[in-house]
């Protein structure tokens, strides 16, 4: 590149020292101009958008995941006892084995 850029601002009458048959020696400083900037002011590429919102759960499906906490809560003793960690593994164990998911 730099060889491109001295070959452009040298004197259009002068021969150059080194003969060069690249098609990019040939170029004009017009041409050289045109050429994307490789530089700090670079702009930046915008961030990527924002993941979409989960899909909103029906009826059913809400109606399912209660039934599925009652069941846990009669055949688990000491439901209330568990923290919200164990309770969310313990719902997922559950869905999973009723939806038929298998490890």
């Amino acid at each position: 590149m730099a060889e491109i850029i001295r070959k452009a601002n040298s004197a259009t009458g002068t021969p150059s020292r080194v003969k060069s048959y690249s098609s990019f020696a040939k170029g004009s400083r017009s041409a050289l101009r045109k050429i994307a900037p490789l530089h700090a002011r670079r702009k930046t590429p915008p961030p990527l958008p924002p993941k979409p919102p989960p899909p909103k759960k029906t009826k059913k499906q809400l109606e399912l995941e209660e039934k599925w906490e009652e069941q846990l809560e009669e055949t688990i003793e000491g439901w209330a006892a568990l923290s919200s960690q164990e309770r969310e593994l313990l719902r997922k164990q559950k869905r999973d084995m009723e939806m038929g998911y298998e490890d």
